[in-house]
């Protein structure tokens, strides 16, 4: 009776390493098709970001460079100021209410990544972003609006690379110059002047 129950235990025991081993190839696997399949995206080029043009207003002054004879724009008001013009007031503020540890992550906040799956698998549709500066600079500048994951993954990979061509503060300066404040107005400038 006692080599019986040595058998059973032992076979319970190769068992449970055949599991454990089917799981940790099972998950090898799995992690490297995602990684092969993260790779063959079709991501945009960094250097279309680099090299891009970002319209502005036309503002016409009176000789004395005073007085604002006319705004000319299109469907987009924008006014480009220098990262160095910019108040100390405003970048503070803008990163304590959009992305509280920008100058602590590398592009993506994993943390804010859980709790969006989180509250969008609880509420049964995508209500939540997580987005940090750098993520909304790339989905502005690279990519569409659609709530997808393929969109969402291709954020966090071009997001990861823009950290590394870039410094946080010229990843504000973009942010602060061409982020939508509603309507057609775009950066800080125009939206102090609404």
């Amino acid at each position: 009776m006692l080599g019986f129950g040595r058998k059973t235990r032992g076979k319970r025991r190769g068992l449970l390493k055949r599991v454990i081993l089917f799981g940790i190839a099972f998950f090898l696997v799995a992690g490297g098709i995602f990684f092969l399949w993260i790779a063959n995206f079709k991501l945009p080029n960094l250097q279309s970001f680099e090299d891009r043009k970002v319209s502005q207003s036309t503002k016409i002054y009176d000789r004395t460079g005073e007085i604002l004879l006319y705004d000319v724009h299109s469907n987009i008001k924008r006014t480009v100021v220098p990262f160095g013009d910019i108040s100390r007031n405003v970048k503070n503020a803008t990163v304590a209410i959009e992305d509280a540890e920008f100058y602590q992550h590398s592009g993506i906040k994993v943390t804010s990544i859980f709790r969006a799956v989180i509250a969008n698998l609880t509420s049964q549709k995508l209500s939540q972003g997580g987005s940090t500066i750098t993520q909304q600079v790339i989905k502005n500048a690279l990519l569409t609006n659609e709530k997808t994951i393929s969109r969402k993954l291709k954020e966090w990979v071009l997001a990861l690379k823009l950290e590394k061509v870039m410094n946080k503060d010229e990843i504000l300066d973009i942010y602060l110059n061409e982020m939508p404040y509603g309507g057609n107005i775009y950066g800080v400038e125009e939206a102090s002047q609404t």
